[in-house]
């Protein structure tokens, strides 16, 4: 397992993400799942009527940052896309195994699945940081 994917455990599923519309920034925190095959791929669900949804169809560059944890862990990337994917919720829903985001998006087969892309990411936490890049 690499540095990253430790990281990515350690999130335990939750992300904040940050658009941007027209200057105007805005905070969410959502949950994910990790693609087992492509560590720097992530999944998201969201409802399809969400201003995030309109702020990502103007325009897909993100920025993110997991919570931390008790050591000061916590991946952050503003060189990340988040974009409509091509896959299905079929396809990943075997990803996602927080009992707490099965609860929150009963119905995530109706939700519009998002694809999180890293380019590369800031590994930190109290003893120090890395980047990584992918």
């Amino acid at each position: 397992m690499t540095l990253f994917e430790e990281y990515t455990q350690a999130a335990k599923g939750m992300i904040f993400v940050a658009t941007s519309k027209e200057d105007q920034p805005s905070l969410r925190i959502m949950g994910f799942a990790p693609d087992p095959d492509q560590a720097n791929v992530w999944y998201l669900v969201s409802q399809p009527d969400t201003g995030k949804m309109v702020d990502l169809d103007t325009n897909d560059r993100v920025a993110i940052m997991t919570p931390l944890n008790e050591n000061g862990a916590r991946i952050e990337s503003n060189q990340v896309t988040m974009v409509r994917s091509e896959k299905t919720w079929a396809d990943v829903k075997d990803y996602f195994t927080n009992p707490v985001f099965l609860k929150n998006h009963p119905h995530a087969d109706q939700e519009v699945l998002l694809e999180l892309t890293f380019k590369s990411a800031r590994l930190a936490a109290y003893a120090g940081d890395q980047t990584v890049t992918f």
